[in-house]
Parts: structure tokens; C-alpha cells; sequence
């Protein structure tokens, strides 16, 4: 009796509505060589060279910052990808602007009102994504799979809530209310997901030669996941397959790929687009810049709250609110060894505006929290395993087992976990009281 009615006070709490997500200020963001920064006021700039009309034409020269752009007049977060870019205003309204939103066409210049009641939004290649309010998981873009296939007169959907009970999002990734990390898997208005990881607060996708997620634990630490992909046959999509976490750093108060920030406003980096170690306001001569140390997480400079990296500079957002470019190693510092002048990045930080808007504080952290753990399901040393036991066994043998579905959530169309829940609880409720009948 106390193991059923426990289940049902849980079940009970899941099925319950989620608390408001409280608004999120992220005041820069890069695209290769696009550029934007929200000023304290809340006018949007955008500059750099012009993929999506953010800019101006998609066929004019790149713009200096010093003429850049004005968006909005009300800005508080926004968010790029190489031909998009979105921005969330005061009120919470989602705007967009070119590529793909709502089936506009590459290079359209106007913003166009998309969502309402927005916390924060994570523009990938081709589609993007938001989280509202409300904890739900919105998705629009080009259609793909089955979807397509039922569509083909009509090849972009519209804004679909995908899933709920969301606390962070980053493209595909979403981290759930009690710290479950899972994978987006979308091909329109049907979604499936996939269990990645636990004890998550937070993550990022980090491309390069090695691509990995960094994700952070509940304590505030940062940790890199080597990551993969893999066609999984039942459902055709590409899943992510994980290997073991690695800590960077301790109480990282912002972070960004190949970025971040500590509590003591340290700026630390790593990659091939990470800026140049920084001395007196200059260049490190000492900077050990190179192919041999892309992985080598480095200081860089300190009083610094938030930074984002792009092609040929960073943008770093100072302890009083000003906003800094700061030079690119790649060409500051392998150009320069080169005897070659570095194309675009700035050769010393230069301030670019006095005041720009705050990005929201760390909130806070754990004590003793557990690290982040890759789950069974979606381990790539498990995966692997499981390979070569098939290849083993060879081609007259059974299929393998499937995951439990615990653990794995595949073609259940839009997922609402909330339905899920409360469908559990009446259950559960149902079986207790036929119980007490008897």
C-alpha cells in the first residue's frame, strides 16, 4: 500500500504544471562573420556580412559595426545560425528574421513575429527552436522523412510544440525539469525522444575536429562529452552516441562553445576559434596557439562576464557592462609566426559600446551534487559493444534486444510528457481504489 500510494503522489507531482520559466537575458551572439549585441537601452545591432537580411541585402559589402544596424528597440536575448537569426523582445514576442522561418526564403529582410511568451530560442542550420514560458519545446523548419513525404506541396511546417517540462534547450538538446538530458528527434510536426545523459543543468553543442557537448552539471561544473553519431535503422535517424565526460572547469558562471566564464569572471578557452591569450591589453606573446594545443583550455583575460566566438574575433561582454572584440589567435598569433597580417580580427581588444545589456546571473548551485553520467542507452562504448556481439553472432542471428523503454522514446509523435504523466496517475489512482473495494 505505501509503495502504491508513493507512486502516486509522484506520478501526481509529474502530471502537475510546471512553475513559469523566468525571462533570460542573452545579450550577444555570432554567425561566421555576423555580429550582434543588444545596448542597454534594448536596441538590437547587427553587423558583419549579411547571409539572411539581418544586415541589409544579402548582396552588400559587410557592414562596420560603427553603422550597424538597429533590429529592435526592446531586445533581451537573441540567437544565430549561418543563414537565421531570432530575437526575443521585453514582452517575450519571438522575431525572426531570413532563412527558414515559417517557409520565408533565404535573405529576407524584414523581422516577422513568430511566438509569444518566450524565454529563449536556439537558431540551428536550417530550423530552429524555443522554449516558452510554460516549459513547452517549440520547432519550425524545412520538413524531412515522412513528413516531407506526406507534404510535399508544402516543404516548411509551423511553429509545433514538440515536447514539455523543459528548464534549458540548445538546438536539438533539451534538459528536463529533473536534470534528464535528451535529443530532439524531429522531421516535422512528429518528434521522438531519446535519453542522453542525467544530473544536467544546462548544455551546448561543440563543433569542430572532435565534436563533443559541453554540458554543465548541478554543481556548476563543465564538462566536454565526446559525441558521435549513428543511423539508428528502426527510425532513420541520426542519434547521438556519447563517451565519458571530461570536467573542464569549476562554478562556470557562463559558457559558450570553445568559452567560458568562471565565477571569479575569468575568461578561459579552447579550440581553433578561441581568441588570443591576452597581456596587458595586448597579444600574449607566449600564447601557445596551434593544431598540437586546440584542446589546451587557457586563460585568456579576467573581469569578464560573457563572451561568444566566431570565424575571426570574440565578443566579450566586461564586468561593467561594456563591449570588447578580442583578437583571434588563428590570426594573431599563427598568421603573425606566418610573417602574414591578420585579415579581419582586430590586432588588440578594442572596445566597441560603453553599455550593453546584462546577461542574466548564474543561478545557484548544488553543493555536492552528482556529475553528469551518460545513460546505457545512449553510450557509445555500449553501442559499440553491441556491434561487434552483432558481427559476432552474424547475419542469420536474431535482432538484438531493444533498449527498455525506460530509457528510449521512439515514434510517439508530438510528446507531451504532461498527458504522459497524468495518464499514469489516473492509473495508479484507479488500481488504489479498486484495492480499497476489496
Amino acid at each position: 500500500m505505501k509503495r502504491l500510494v508513493s507512486g502516486l503522489l509522484a506520478a501526481m507531482l509529474l502530471a502537475g504544471s510546471a512553475a513559469a520559466l523566468e525571462p533570460i537575458s542573452q545579450p550577444i551572439a555570432t554567425s561566421g562573420y555576423t555580429y550582434y549585441a543588444i545596448q542597454a537601452d534594448g536596441a538590437l545591432l547587427a553587423w558583419g556580412d549579411s547571409f539572411h537580411g539581418a544586415v541589409g541585402p544579402t548582396d552588400q559589402d559587410p557592414l562596420p559595426w560603427e553603422e550597424a544596424n538597429v533590429l529592435l528597440e526592446n531586445a533581451r536575448y537573441v540567437d544565430a545560425g549561418f543563414v537565421m537569426a531570432a530575437a526575443i523582445d521585453e514582452d517575450g514576442v519571438l522575431w525572426g528574421w531570413g532563412g527558414t522561418h515559417n517557409g520565408r526564403g533565404f535573405g529576407a529582410e524584414e523581422p516577422y513575429r513568430l511566438l509569444e511568451d518566450v524565454v529563449s530560442v536556439s537558431v540551428m542550420d536550417s530550423m530552429c527552436a524555443a522554449l516558452r514560458t510554460d516549459g513547452t519545446v517549440w520547432t519550425w523548419g524545412p520538413r524531412s522523412g515522412k513528413s516531407l513525404a506526406e507534404h510535399e506541396d508544402d516543404p516548411f511546417y509551423p511553429p509545433t510544440q514538440v515536447l514539455d517540462h523543459v528548464v534549458k534547450l540548445c538546438g536539438d538538446l533539451a534538459v528536463l525539469e529533473a536534470g534528464t538530458l535528451v535529443q530532439l528527434l524531429m522531421d516535422g510536426e512528429t518528434a521522438a525522444v531519446r535519453p542522453l545523459m542525467e544530473h544536467v543543468a544546462d548544455v551546448r553543442i561543440e563543433y569542430g575536429s572532435d565534436d563533443a557537448l559541453l554540458v554543465q552539471a548541478l554543481d556548476g561544473g563543465l564538462w566536454s562529452v565526446p559525441c558521435t553519431t549513428a543511423e539508428e535503422k528502426k527510425t532513420e535517424f541520426f542519434v547521438y552516441l556519447l563517451g565519458q565526460p571530461e570536467k573542464l572547469l569549476e562554478e562556470v558562471s557562463w559558457f559558450s562553445p570553445g568559452l567560458a566564464v568562471t565565477a571569479d569572471g575569468t575568461l578561459w578557452a579552447w579550440g581553433h576559434q578561441r581568441p588570443a591569450m591576452l597581456r596587458d591589453g595586448r597579444v600574449d606573446p607566449e600564447d601557445p596557439y596551434g593544431w598540437k594545443h586546440y584542446d589546451d583550455v587557457v586563460e585568456i583575460t579576467d573581469g569578464v562576464i560573457s563572451a561568444v566566438a566566431c570565424s575571426d574575433r570574440t565578443l566579450a561582454v566586461l564586468a561593467d557592462g561594456s563591449l570588447w572584440q578580442l583578437p583571434s589567435a588563428r590570426e594573431a598569433v599563427e598568421l603573425a609566426d606566418r610573417g602574414e597580417t591578420p585579415s579581419s580580427s582586430p590586432a588588440v581588444p578594442e572596445k566597441l559600446l560603453d553599455q550593453v545589456r546584462m546577461p542574466s546571473p548564474a543561478p545557484v548551485w548544488a553543493a555536492d551534487a552528482p556529475a553528469p553520467a551518460v545513460l546505457e542507452s545512449a553510450s557509445l562504448e555500449a553501442w559499440e559493444a553491441r556491434q561487434a556481439a552483432a558481427a559476432e553472432m552474424g547475419p542469420d542471428s536474431p535482432p538484438a534486444q531493444e533498449e527498455p523503454p525506460a530509457e528510449r522514446i521512439w515514434e510517439q509523435g508530438i510528446l507531451e510528457l504532461g498527458v504522459i504523466a497524468a495518464s499514469l496517475a489516473a492509473l495508479v489512482l484507479a488500481a488504489w481504489m479498486r484495492g480499497r473495494k476489496k
